[in-house]
């Protein structure tokens, strides 16, 4: 075996501290972050609409007036708030998933910005004789990461996105009926301003 592969098999490797204990997804340690996300996640469960309710196209028809549409848009955009931002996530996922050099991007900016949060504070690395401290790291995996994303058209996936999901939000909401003011039917579309 050569030297260089001798040497690099026993030198230790210091893992993040905390990375193999409790709160386990397989056998590692979930950040702090990814538990409060999964936990919000958990709480606008609950706050989704059905989905028969939200996509019944027999409550749907043209409004009657702009004032209409205000009342719609206002009522509709709370109402099923929670379904709107599932399917806006479901299109980033979609625009993450079927462009692999978006992906690669961010799985490599993650994973960086990852291993420099989990650093112990102060803790510094050295690299052909220069010394780096975490705000340095920081600092280079942004000059590293931003151009790499803008190559990769994460730009053009945020706006798309946010287009996108503005339309179908738009045109969901000012063509579904509102309730009536016991909550059982919906006005039909002689509804009034």
């Amino acid at each position: 075996m050569p030297a260089d592969e001798q040497l690099f098999l026993e030198e230790s490797v210091e893992l993040p501290e905390g990375l193999f204990k409790s709160k386990k997804m397989g056998s590692i340690n979930l950040p702090p972050q990814v538990l409060q996300l999964k936990e919000w996640a958990m709480a606008k469960k609950d706050s989704v609409r059905p989905w028969n309710e939200f996509a019944n196209y027999n409550r749907m028809s043209k409004p009657a007036s702009a004032g209409v549409v205000t009342k719609r848009l206002s009522h509709n955009v709370m109402y099923y708030y929670t379904n709107y931002a599932f399917i806006s996530t479901l299109l980033v996922v979609y625009c993450i998933i079927s462009s692999p050099l978006l992906l690669l991007a961010i799985c490599v900016s993650g994973t960086a910005c990852y291993l420099i949060s989990t650093q112990k504070e102060g803790k510094t690395v050295h690299i052909g004789g220069h010394t780096f401290t975490p705000k340095d790291q920081a600092v280079i995996c942004a000059c590293i990461s931003l151009p790499l994303l803008f190559f990769a058209s994460a730009g053009t996936v945020i706006f798309w996105v946010i287009g996108l999901t503005a339309s179908l939000v738009g045109v969901h909401a000012s063509m579904m009926g509102l309730p009536n003011e016991d909550g059982t039917e919906f006005v039909e579309m002689n509804e009034s301003v």
